[in-house]
């Protein structure tokens, strides 16, 4: 009976705990799979809250059983949820304290209510196992309301220092809660300490997590604004590339018909130089790259440029585009971004060493259509942290954004991308389905003004 009231109790405590990593956490899978492997982790703290802690440290501190917990829910939550490390343990920890806190309060203001003490109350295994109930509907309670004022989270790609060390205030907690387990329960100063770090671990989870909303925000900001500038810088560079085409299409008769007059003159030579001073003057008039889709011309050609004017050699690898249906939105911020980076990697390289950038797309017709991007440029060594390169920029709290704006892009659409440094080389490359994202059809261009 008392194996299967403590699976009972395990069983929804997970299930609490769950509720409670939802309030602060985005799920990391949806619908059946979720509750199966939700279901696998009740059945591993089960047997390690009644196998491990009962036969095996059932003769060791209380502490070590603390450990084994918060790492039990912190490896749920890690499987369960996204969500980076320093926030996992941060909430998990604080999550734990509290509700241990809450129910041990519980459990001694039901002693002094009957007049027994905390040992006596554990004694009772009927009485004990209703206060366990009441701090169960406690729990229960506790998600829901935080519920109506919390939303989750998006998952970030960099830990903040501040948040990890916020672990401290739970931590006095714990220690506290162990200190009066283990000396007098009933000691007053102690559980003054201990609702009133309650107290705080509650406020300061809502008090990081708010601040914490507050810089994702700002960076927020910071992404719409570096979105705002590539746009205008390739409308720009567009309407640059149209402009210098008019000009040359109005000179066009001209020169032609001055050439007419030199040959029909039998200036042979003359015509020659003319056709050589011509190339000098139009190189730069002249797109370097002709896909028939006008944006990504337009960013091919402004970032081709600007290379050349840096002495960087750019060479462009890429089929007829005109089909490619993704919003330009979309296309400009992740191709700009790469393409900027590729640069500026090559403007860090020393002056003697050959700074090259080869750029491939290519559009393939299948199930679904799909384009191949990829930029590869010569670069110093650099260290790839998961998705995550070190800024360079100053200050580094207002850049850092191109590439996760990027690859946010790119998993939306579920797009498939690597990302390597070897031999002095930096690579960058995905296959992005062609595909309409749903609630998208306001970032889309419609087909006649993509294709013209």
């Amino acid at each position: 009976m008392g194996y299967a009231l403590s699976v009972i109790l395990t069983s929804l405590q997970v299930w609490v705990f769950s509720l409670l990593f939802d309030v602060f956490f985005e799920r990391r899978y949806t619908g059946k799979k979720f509750y199966a492997l939700l279901a696998l982790w009740m059945a591993v703290i089960i047997v390690e809250a009644n196998i491990l802690q009962n036969r095996i440290l059932q003769n060791r501190i209380g502490a070590l059983l603390f450990l084994c917990e918060i790492a039990a829910f912190y490896l749920m939550n890690v499987t369960l949820y996204k969500g980076s490390w320093d926030r996992r343990i941060f909430v998990t920890v604080t999550q734990y304290a509290g509700a241990f806190s809450i129910s041990y309060l519980t459990q001694l203001l039901f002693a002094f209510a009957l007049s027994i003490s905390w040992e006596e109350l554990v004694n009772q295994r009927a009485l004990y196992t209703g206060v366990l109930f009441i701090n169960l509907i406690e729990f229960f309670s506790l998600p829901l309301i935080l519920r109506r004022f919390h939303s989750p989270l998006t998952e970030r790609a960099k830990p903040h220092a501040w948040v990890t060390l916020g672990v401290f205030f739970p931590g006095c907690t714990l220690f506290i809660l162990f200190m009066s387990k283990v000396g007098d329960p009933t000691n007053t100063a102690w559980l003054v300490c201990l609702a009133a770090m309650c107290i705080v671990d509650i406020s300061l989870l809502f008090l990081l997590d708010q601040l914490e909303s507050g810089i994702q925000s700002r960076e927020m900001l910071a992404v719409t604004r570096q979105r705002a500038e590539t746009q205008a810088s390739n409308i720009k560079a567009l309407t640059d590339s149209y402009s210098a085409q008019r000009r040359l299409t109005h000179d066009f008769r001209k020169y032609l018909f001055t050439l007419s007059n030199m040959l029909a003159l039998g200036k042979v030579e003359d015509a020659s130089k003319y056709l050589e001073q011509l190339k000098v003057q139009q190189t730069e008039r002249i797109l370097l790259v002709n896909s028939h889709h006008p944006t990504i011309d337009a960013i091919l050609n402004q970032a081709g440029y600007e290379a050349q004017s840096n002495d960087i050699d750019i060479q462009f690898v890429l089929n007829d585009l005109s089909k490619v249906g993704i919003p330009v939105v979309d296309l400009t911020v992740v191709m700009s971004n790469l393409l900027d980076n590729a640069i500026e990697g090559c403007q860090r390289l020393p002056a003697d060493q050959k700074r090259r950038i080869l750029v491939k797309a290519i559009y393939t017709e299948g199930q679904p259509n799909s384009l191949f991007f990829s930029v590869m440029n010569s670069s110093l060594p650099l260290t790839i942290v998961g998705d995550h390169l070190p800024s360079t920029k100053h200050p580094p709290e207002l850049h850092g954004y191109g590439l996760p704006n990027v690859l946010s892009i790119l998993k939306s659409y579920n797009a498939e991308y690597v990302m390597t440094c070897e031999d002095r080389h930096f690579l960058f490359a995905v296959e992005w389905p062609d595909v309409a994202l749903e609630n998208d059809e306001n970032r889309k261009m419609p087909v006649a003004l993509q294709n013209p």
